[in-house]
């Protein structure tokens, strides 16, 4: 399946702190609410890249996935129907509320409410970051990468991959503060990964968000920025083995991680070699005294 990582909803129990959040740290701008009241957020010259519903359970809601035209959408859910799952169409009220032309929507292997859809809504001003200089890099990447706290790596793979069509990328079977953590890394276009999952030893769905800079520079600002606001670090700078990207990882203020990073390779289709990697980064990502 071609597609990018379209939007991502996020149920939060403190909207005022993460309006703060989005803005001063991660340097995303607050678009006018939509329809069912959720909080948009953007990061480029999408109407919004997150939807922000205030709830009790500070984790994700949904993740949507962007689709070129009526016929790819179809294509999605062909697949899934000669799987036997049932993805149904979005009623016109969650067609409003997502700003999109069609959509339909069913459950991963996680629970987690999956979207596929077509024809995002564009901001009505070009997007200018007040805090990433360089803008983030987004368009047909997509706006990031999530990583998932799987249930069953396995069933999760199988579905993404054989069922949707995800495309491997890597592997990386490593020990994780003395528990063997197997991740999978999935790709929709170039970007290395849009989505990646593990069973990991963690409280929540989502594990955590990435955001890619144009600019090494702003993952530097960023990181002390983070530190002078008191925002928790998780993980300090370092650089990945399997995706070289060079970033540093904060807790949200709903508790699940955020990535902000500089520099990963991309993906070419022909050419591209499936590796197992067995550590997470060639260095740094030291764990905070607290993490």
């Amino acid at each position: 399946m071609d597609a990018q990582l379209g939007y991502i909803g996020i149920e939060v129990s403190d909207i005022e702190a993460w309006r703060r959040f989005a803005t001063e740290m991660l340097g995303l701008s607050v678009a006018l609410p939509r329809p069912d009241g959720a909080l948009p957020l953007r990061m480029d010259d999408h109407d919004h890249r997150f939807l922000l519903h205030e709830g009790p359970a500070d984790d994700v809601a949904y993740v949507g996935w962007e689709v070129v035209g009526t016929a790819a959408l179809t294509a999605a859910k062909d697949r899934l129907a000669r799987a036997g799952i049932v993805a149904r169409a979005a009623t016109d009220a969650e067609i409003e509320a997502r700003g999109v032309q069609e959509m339909i929507h069913f459950d991963d292997p996680n629970g987690i409410r999956t979207e596929i859809f077509h024809g995002p809504a564009l901001g009505l001003r070009a997007f200018r970051s007040a805090k990433i200089t360089s803008g983030f890099k987004t368009g047909a990447r997509g706006m990031g990468h999530v990583l998932v706290n799987a249930r069953d790596v396995v069933k999760t793979e199988r579905f993404y991959r054989d069922v949707l069509g995800f495309r491997l990328s890597d592997y990386v079977d490593t020990e994780l503060m003395g528990t063997p953590v197997h991740a999978v890394f999935l790709h929709v276009n170039p970007r290395h990964h849009s989505l990646a999952f593990a069973g990991l030893q963690f409280p929540k769905r989502l594990h955590h968000v990435m955001f890619e800079t144009n600019s090494l520079d702003d993952v530097g600002a960023a990181f002390y920025r983070a530190q002078d606001m008191g925002v928790p670090m998780a993980l300090g700078l370092g650089r990945h083995q399997n995706d070289r990207m060079v970033s540093f990882y904060g807790i949200t203020p709903s508790g699940f991680w955020f990535e902000i990073g500089w520099g990963a390779r991309e993906v070419d289709d022909e050419t591209w070699e499936v590796k197992t990697y067995n550590a997470v980064s060639d260095w740094g990502h030291r764990p905070a005294s607290h993490g």
